[in-house]
């Protein structure tokens, strides 16, 4: 029986509720943070290696623009879905592998860019290795979105009942800055539920009980995010 919520158990949402997490990365953001980036970072016709690809949406949306993607998801049933939506969708210039973020499974210098959306490592020093990695596949950036400090669960942050909401994207945003020298760029967008219902079974069911009582009182159903967008060429 599936459980009131996961309290920020990203490595329980990954590997057992894959469907949720694929549906709750398919509300709807505006504007979307796949149209954000390619206005930063310019990756018209080049080859991307999407990393920690997930149930395939960044893929996807990178596919659109980009000659080629390869994405690249450890988690086999979030790979799963990964393949079957590019198959639904026909689309032919993308790829996935089995592959960690850690020790992406591709040759030094292989594709252009290199992209992670909201890569879920811990403890935060693993970003230096993703990083690294990232430099060595790319010829010429390595792209990150992630979430700035002060921003876990997007609005709520001060509501959510997570004893690591704030260390982590510290520690992060640390790294990529000031150890790596990333340049950075913040934008915002608004995820739009529709009804209590839904925010409460798909964004509550991630970010905890406390969350959901919230929700419920101020009968909320859409929240704003920042993201953190980092590049290095």
């Amino acid at each position: 029986m599936c459980p009131e919520s996961i309290e920020n158990r990203w490595d329980i949402l990954y590997r057992d509720y894959p469907q949720v997490y694929d549906a709750f990365s398919s509300v709807p953001y505006q504007p979307s943070i796949f149209d954000q980036v390619p206005k930063i970072i310019n990756m018209q016709n080049l080859t991307v290696a999407d990393i920690g690809a997930g149930t395939g949406k960044s893929s996807l949306a990178l596919a659109k623009i980009a000659r080629q993607v390869i994405g690249v998801e450890i988690e086999p049933a979030m790979l799963l879905k990964a393949t079957q939506q590019a198959h639904e969708k026909n689309q032919t210039n993308i790829i996935f592998l089995c592959g960690d973020a850690l020790a992406i499974p591709l040759s030094t210098d292989s594709v252009d860019v290199v992209t992670g959306f909201t890569l879920a490592l811990f403890p935060p020093a693993q970003y230096r290795e993703f990083i690294r990695e990232g430099l060595r596949v790319a010829k010429k950036q390595v792209v990150y979105v992630g979430i700035p400090p002060g921003w876990y669960g997007g609005e709520l942050h001060g509501v959510i009942d997570n004893p690591f909401k704030g260390t982590i994207d510290l520690e992060m945003d640390r790294i990529f800055i000031e150890e790596f020298q990333f340049q950075y760029q913040d934008v915002f967008s608004i995820q739009e539920y529709g009804t209590i219902e839904n925010i409460v079974n798909l964004y509550g069911f991630i970010f905890g009980k406390k969350v959901i009582d919230y929700l419920k009182i101020e009968n909320k159903t859409s929240i704003r995010w920042k993201f953190r967008v980092y590049w290095r060429e």
